[in-house]
């Protein structure tokens, strides 16, 4: 494990649980327990925690939104899985959204040379991978964040009205049983709604490290969603959510 994968891991951790133990935090991701506190020591002086005896606590109420070279590098097999089964549900002609983010652009090696598969897309680094195979990409317009590298607000969600997709495929910062699916943004929370809207299915990929998360904008509830591709850690609560609003999950 990176160190900054490691490092994020520990951020989540502070969040969702309030408070991280070093020996604990050291047996659960097999490391020393001086290399969890110097970890801690990162994360402190970036303002994400504040050191305690034994430990850490959060200090943040909203979680931070990780830049997108944090975003890759934080559960990458769990995402390279879950993308190679959400592949499955790519139709062979015809048209797709694909959203922005880390997890969705792991889609690409599955959606190179397909000459009848027109692939809508909002993030910039899918569109290169995958123009210079052969697939048709069409790329949003709009304000680009840099955080993660993909088009949102009114342009974005307004060229998305002259499309209709098969399938969306979207990703999501938090997943949580309170607020649903959220991002931090407003003007990309837009982007996935416009997505939902105008596709026939959608399909969230996301790991369970987004579980249990809330970023300020919601853009979907667990029954506006078709399917979630998640892994096999995905907690029981959630599984029964899911079932509870007839979206199906998918284990990774």
């Amino acid at each position: 494990m990176l160190a900054e994968e490691r490092r994020m891991q520990l951020a989540e951790w502070s969040r969702i649980e309030g408070r991280i133990d070093a020996i604990a935090a050291a047996k659960r991701l097999d490391v020393a327990v001086e290399t969890v506190r110097r970890d801690l020591e990162v994360l402190q002086r970036r303002g994400i925690l504040r050191r305690v005896h034994g430990g850490a606590i959060s200090t943040e109420r909203i979680p931070k939104e990780f830049n997108f070279t944090e975003r890759k590098q934080s559960n990458p097999s769990s995402k390279q899985q879950i993308a190679s089964v959400a592949a499955k549900f790519i139709p062979a002609a015809g048209c797709i959204f694909v959203d922005g983010g880390s997890t969705t652009e792991y889609l690409a090696e599955a959606l190179q040379d397909k000459p009848d598969l027109l692939v809508v897309t909002a993030s910039l680094t899918l569109a290169a991978q995958i123009a210079r195979t052969g697939t048709p990409v069409s790329m949003l317009g709009g304000r680009v964040r840099g955080t993660s590298l993909s088009s949102v607000g009114q342009t974005a969600a307004k060229e998305l009205g002259n499309y209709h997709a098969q399938v969306a495929f979207l990703g999501a910062n938090g997943v949580s049983l309170e607020a649903g699916f959220t991002t931090a943004d407003q003007d990309e929370a837009l982007v996935k709604r416009m997505m939902i809207a105008n596709s026939t299915e959608t399909i969230l990929l996301a790991d369970t490290s987004k579980f249990g998360v809330t970023y300020p904008a919601v853009f979907a509830r667990f029954n506006e969603i078709d399917r979630i591709v998640t892994d096999i850690q995905a907690p029981a609560e959630y599984l029964d959510a899911f079932q509870a609003a007839e979206t199906e999950a998918v284990l990774a």
